[in-house]
Order: C-alpha cells, then structure tokens, then sequence
C-alpha cells in the first residue's frame, strides 16, 4: 500500500466540530442536521490524503437539504419503507461530491447496493454477537473493504487492505490504553481507527 495515504486531522478538532454540530442540530430541532453533517464530512474530507493526492468535497448544505426533505417524504409515504434506502443514497450523494484536489470535474459515483449492505451488516454483526465482540475487528473490515471497493473517485476506484488480524491488534492496543488511562485514551481511538483506516485506502 501506498505510504502516501494518510489522514491528518487532530482530535480537538474533531471533538470541536461534533460539538458544534450537535449543537445546531439540537437548537434547529434537527432542521440543520444536514449543515452540521457537510460541515463535519468537509472538515474530515480535507484532512484525507490518497497516494499523495488531498481529496475535497464540494457538496453543501444546500444540496443536501433538498435531498433529505425528498428522502424524508419518500419514507412518510411509503411508512418507512424507504427509509432503508437513505443510508445508501446519503453514501451516493456524498462520494458524488468528493474529488482530488487536481480532477474536481471528474465524475466520482459509489456503485454499491442495498441488498448487499444489509447482507454485510447482518453478517457483521450476527459473527459479532456470536463471538462477544471479539470478531468486531473483522466485521468492520469486512464493511469497510465493500465500501471501499465500491467507491470511484475522479474516476479511479479505490482500493483497501486493511486486514482484520491487523486492525485486532490495534483493538487491543487501543482498549489496553483507554484501561491504564481510566477511559481518556478512549478519546482517541475514534480519530486512530480513521488514520488506520486511511493509511491502508489507495486508488487502483
């Protein structure tokens, strides 16, 4: 794997901008939840390096406004039903507006399914349930490499090797920190899974 990719993003920031976020979320009563997740996509987007290349979004709270009101009155009619769908059209809508800094007009799509993420997410966490949490580490493998191979930027599909064993270690190492430091590692091993995650994310 490239030894280019990497995410670059501080923790304070990260806790800085959920908080913000939450923040408006609660105070609009939920109105401008869709502001508070570009902002916090954006912020994290700009922060991810893929071989050498910084990514960006360009999507807005706008756009993602009239999205959410058209998804919202889908799964009203519907009573719900399509609300399954939302998680996937939000990963759509995403990808579609994130780019490299050197091809912004390139398209960028995700092409992965319904069928198949709830096939993933079912299995992810039956194996986890069934092993007391000690396969989470390969369940969220798993989920991350389907996304990942499903996702075309600028035209180029993107490639992970992360494997479980390698994230399991980190697990370990993670929880026996946050146990020594009564907790306050803990606050950590959110932005480190993401590093993990990125250093091992590159374009075919």
């Amino acid at each position: 794997m490239n030894n280019n990719s990497y995410f670059d993003g501080g923790l304070l920031q990260l806790i800085g901008y959920r908080i913000l976020g939450t923040l408006v979320t609660i105070c609009t009563l939920g109105i401008c939840l869709p502001w508070a997740y570009t902002m916090i996509y954006n912020w994290e987007t700009k922060h991810t390096v893929i071989n050498g290349e910084r990514l960006l979004f360009d999507g807005t709270a706008i756009g993602l406004f009239g999205q959410w009101i058209k998804w919202w009155l889908l799964s009203l009619i519907t009573c719900g039903i399509y609300s399954f769908w939302v998680g996937i059209k939000l990963k759509k809508w995403i990808v579609s507006h994130t780019h490299t800094e050197s091809g912004a007009t390139m398209e960028s799509y995700f092409d992965g399914g319904l069928l198949q993420l709830i096939g993933y997410e079912l299995l992810g966490g039956l194996v986890t349930i069934c092993t007391l949490g000690i396969c989470l580490p390969w369940a969220y493998t798993m989920l991350y490499n389907w996304e990942i191979k499903h996702t075309v930027i600028n035209g180029r599909r993107l490639s992970f090797d992360g494997t479980a064993i390698g994230l399991f270690g980190n697990w370990i190492k993670w929880f026996i920190l946050s146990v020594i430091t009564c907790g306050i590692y803990g606050f950590w091993t959110g932005i480190k899974l993401i590093k993990w995650k990125v250093s091992h994310t590159a374009f075919v």
